[in-house]
């Protein structure tokens, strides 16, 4: 097997080279900027040959009709970035709605739980009001409000100007009214159930709901979201 790939790698190598030839002079400083590029990025020889090979072919069909390298693949950088982007990150769509609720709740709790805790300090004792439902609350909420505002993302396919407005109404509506549930809770739910939370329990849960999502973002490789 490794036999087989040796003598087909160099039988792309060979043919790479007769194809060089019949190059235009603007094409040939190209692929030799390019090639530089790739080395210089750590591209293996053998991924080199194989995209020479699709390059020069395409490039000499290319040439009948007055194209250049740059008309069909961009600048060199331009194209050098596009051959170094991974493939898998191409092929990814949206995660799940609930790694999206998931990711966006852990980030939107960390948040509101951070601000609340950091304000009593500086506010003498303010800002730590939040109750413990409050906070399951905002978390929970939190996670749906940006999977609404994920999904509405303007759309690149569509009208720029309609998708633009949907996004930020909805992103609006969804803030507005995850803030009037968090006052409504706090202002409605008896402390006897929507306990008191110090300003250093609120800190702790901020920075270990941060932690929790970067770690679950790796873990289960979360895309499609916001942040």
């Amino acid at each position: 097997m490794v036999v087989e790939n040796i003598n087909e790698q160099a039988a792309v190598q060979e043919e790479n080279k007769k194809l060089f030839q019949e190059l235009t002079k603007r094409n040939e400083q190209y692929m030799m900027n390019l090639d530089k590029a790739l080395i210089a990025a750590n591209i293996s020889e053998e991924k080199r040959d194989a995209v020479y090979n699709e390059m020069l072919k395409s490039l000499i069909k290319g040439q009948k009709s007055g194209q250049t390298a740059r008309q069909l693949y961009g600048t060199v950088t331009e194209y050098t970035n596009v051959l170094l982007a991974s493939p898998k990150e191409k092929d990814k769509g949206r995660s799940e709605d609930w790694k999206i609720v998931l990711d966006g709740g852990l980030l939107m709790g960390a948040m509101f739980a951070l601000i609340t805790g950091l304000s009593a300090f500086i506010g003498s004792g303010q800002g730590s009001e939040m109750g413990i439902i409050t906070m399951i609350l905002n978390f929970i909420i939190g996670g749906f409000v940006i999977l609404l505002i994920s999904k509405n993302v303007p759309d690149k396919n569509k009208d720029k100007k309609i998708s633009t407005f949907r996004y930020i109404l909805i992103s609006t509506a969804g803030m507005l009214g995850w803030m009037f549930v968090m006052t409504v809770s706090m202002a409605l739910i008896p402390s006897s159930i929507n306990i008191l939370m110090s300003a250093g329990v609120n800190i702790a849960i901020g920075i270990a709901a941060f932690a929790a999502k970067i770690y679950f973002k790796r873990k289960l490789d979360i895309h499609g979201g916001l942040f």
